[in-house]
């Protein structure tokens, strides 16, 4: 499998080939099956008995069993909540609009179901497929800009359609699969110096998720970091400016998010006599952390419990490739490794090595099987474990596929990990 790390100066002799557009269409098919036949386990999963009966509390009983049926499960009860009333509860504000929001749109539109709940199900799903091929374009034409190789990037594309968490990532209700689909888009277009339209992509991404805040080091990053390791020579003022206002806008979805809960906790109307939260006093004060803390007890090695690593152990396959690949950017190149891990990607590294670190030892971290995906380097790391080291590489490919079938039917049941 050598040639795969290599047969980028094959491809840039030949300008005209038609290998990358033979790709697109493979990739396509393959998208579209991968649903389907998750789509086809999912449904045949909603005739099993459930663990947790909570869904059919809110969904008409018309609806059961069936494939949107399938899709309330977890945090889509939350989300579902919050899109009805609002952040009417403090441990609300753990989750970010965008998938609420979703959800309320979902659920002014035609119905397609017996209830608006069920209706907005159905119709998230339908984004969520419209979205499935353009994202794993955008994964294609992304590797292709930085390693200049049909086959490698067919190979991470391929890759990224065995997924930790189907469900999460094609069809539930979640932020997942607009972040993935947000973030590729974004960081192909920033590739292609294209500053503001990344920048507005990630603004749009961390409106789902914190984590999101992240993909605002990418445009600084290739504006200042990357030309300044290069030449050893900063760039003009103006550069400056312009990446340092490219570089704003993804943190503004969390900014609104503390400002908002700010002002409706800590901040009570005159002549009401409430009690303020203890979190108010902190510095900075966020509502995000104190829910995390407090409701989810989430801290740094507060999951690391032996009740927990069965759990920790679900997430490695993903998270252990991940951070060796982005670790192994220290040291020197050499061989064919250099145009596996190419210079223009180090940004990606650091990110991926940010949140590995941060779900391995700060988070439940089995929810890494479903965050990682939005990280290119999820499926770098994959495709380059697959060529310089085959036996583990095939073994991660076994893995996915059992897993992510395995994931299918736990989802369906109401079974964990969420």
């Amino acid at each position: 499998m050598t040639f795969l790390a290599v047969d980028h100066d094959d491809h840039a002799n030949n300008p005209k080939s038609n290998q990358p557009r033979d790709h697109i269409r493979i990739l396509t098919v393959l998208t579209l099956l991968s649903r389907a036949l998750v789509a086809v386990l999912l449904s045949l999963s909603s005739y099993l008995p459930l663990f947790d009966a909570s869904p059919r509390t809110v969904l008409h009983p018309s609806v059961f069993p069936s494939f949107h049926s399938s899709l309330f499960r977890w945090d889509v009860l939350h989300f579902a909540a919050v899109a009805k009333d609002g952040y009417a509860y403090e441990h609300q504000w753990a989750w970010f609009l965008g998938a609420p929001f979703l959800l309320r749109t979902g659920a002014r539109l035609p119905t397609l179901s017996h209830d608006p709940t069920s209706s907005a199900l159905v119709w998230t799903a339908l984004l969520h497929t419209a979205i499935a091929v353009p994202t794993t374009h955008a994964l294609y034409r992304l590797t292709m800009h930085h390693f200049r190789s049909p086959a490698f990037a067919f190979l991470s594309a391929s890759l990224s359609l065995l997924p930790g968490s189907p469900v999460t990532l094609y069809f539930a209700p979640y932020a997942e699969p607009m972040v993935t689909f947000l973030s590729y888009k974004g960081m192909l277009a920033c590739a292609q110096t294209r500053y503001l339209r990344a920048s507005l992509y990630f603004t749009v991404a961390a409106a789902f998720r914190s984590n999101g805040a992240l993909l605002a080091l990418y445009v600084p990053w290739s504006l200042v970091v990357h030309p300044f390791l290069s030449s050893r020579q900063l760039p003009h003022l103006t550069t400056f400016i312009h990446a340092a206002s490219c570089a704003v806008l993804p943190l503004l979805p969390s900014l609104a998010h503390q400002v908002i809960a700010f002002r409706a906790f800590c901040l009570p109307s005159t002549g009401v006599d409430a009690q303020v939260p203890s979190w108010c006093t902190d510095f900075p004060p966020s509502i995000y952390a104190h829910v995390q803390r407090t409701y989810w007890h989430v801290g740094f090695l507060s999951y690391w419990t032996p009740a927990q690593l069965p759990n920790i152990a679900l997430a490695l396959p993903l998270l252990v490739p991940l951070l060796m690949h982005s670790f192994s950017y220290l040291s020197p190149p050499h061989g064919t490794s250099q145009g596996l891990r190419p210079p223009t990607t180090t940004a990606h590294a650091l990110h991926a090595a940010l949140l590995g670190i941060t779900l391995l030892t700060n988070a439940h971290t089995q929810i890494a099987l479903r965050l990682l995906p939005a990280l290119p380097s999820t499926y770098w790391a994959a495709a380059t474990l697959l060529i310089e080291r085959p036996w583990w590489g095939r073994a991660y490919v076994t893995w996915a596929v059992l897993w992510g079938a395995t994931s299918v039917v736990l989802w369906g049941v109401f079974l964990p990990p969420a």
